[in-house]
């Protein structure tokens, strides 16, 4: 299985409409083929910091996830949102 955490840091103010967009595509992504898990957290005492966890069966299901039309529209949506590049890591689920 293969895991990815992304942090994202929206622009000061602008935390709920990140929130809204991350809302609108969940759904849709666990319609995917291969994907698990899309679960969007939001720090309590940074409230325009966010983390993000998915879980694809395989490195195929991620890379399908990424030419998705509402994943590119999702990022279309949120570009002039966040502050800065969001930090992502993929990583092997191994126990």
């Amino acid at each position: 299985m293969i895991v990815v955490a992304a942090k994202l840091k929206a622009v000061e103010g602008k935390g709920d409409e990140l929130e809204k967009e991350f809302r609108k595509l969940v759904p849709k992504v666990l319609n995917d083929p291969g994907a698990i898990s899309y679960v969007v957290h939001r720090k309590v005492d940074a409230p325009n910091e966010f983390l993000v966890y998915e879980k694809y069966e395989s490195g195929e299901a991620l890379k399908f996830h990424g030419s998705t039309e509402h994943f590119k529209e999702f990022s279309k949506a949120i570009a002039s949102l966040l502050e800065g590049r969001p930090e992502v890591g993929i990583y092997n689920e191994i126990a």
